[in-house]
C-alpha cells in the first residue's frame, strides 16, 4: 500500500479543529477523537479505506454531541488536501453508534467512514 495517503493521520489533521485526535485506544480522556483504518481494499491506482472514527468523553450526551461535528466534517467530503496526502471523498458507512463499555462512566459513540485516496504520483503526473 505504499505511495497512499496516511488514512489515520490525514483523518486526524481534518478533524484536530474539533479537539485532540490520536490513534490510542486506552481510555486516556484527553484523546476525545479516535481515528483507526480497520479494512478497505487497494488496488493499483486507489485506496478504498475503511475508518472507525470514535468520539470518546466522560458522558453520552458529550460524545453524541462531538460525534455530530465529526459527521458535519466528513460527510460526503470531496477533493481534500491533507499533509499526508490527497482524498478524493469520505462517505459515511455506518452511522455514528454508541458503544457499550465495561465502565459505566465512559460513552464512546462510533462512526465507520470509506475514504477514497489515489497514488499520489497519479496526481502529480504531468497532462498528455
Amino acid at each position: 500500500m505504499q505511495g497512499f495517503p496516511d488514512v489515520e493521520l490525514a483523518l486526524c489533521e481534518l478533524l484536530e479543529s474539533l479537539g485532540p485526535t490520536g490513534t490510542a485506544t486506552n481510555e486516556d480522556l484527553s484523546i476525545p477523537i479516535r481515528v483507526n483504518r480497520t479494512g478497505g481494499a487497494s488496488t493499483p491506482f486507489e485506496d478504498h479505506a475503511v475508518v472507525e472514527v470514535t468520539s470518546w468523553r466522560s458522558t453520552r450526551g458529550e460524545s453524541s454531541a462531538l460525534s455530530q461535528q465529526i459527521s458535519a466534517a466528513l460527510n460526503d467530503a470531496r477533493a481534500v488536501a491533507t499533509g499526508a496526502g490527497f482524498i478524493d471523498k469520505i462517505s459515511n458507512t455506518t452511522a455514528p453508534m454508541p458503544l457499550p463499555d465495561f465502565n459505566p462512566d465512559t460513552r464512546r459513540v462510533s462512526s465507520t467512514w470509506t475514504v477514497t485516496s489515489r497514488l499520489q504520483e497519479i496526481e502529480d503526473a504531468p497532462s498528455p
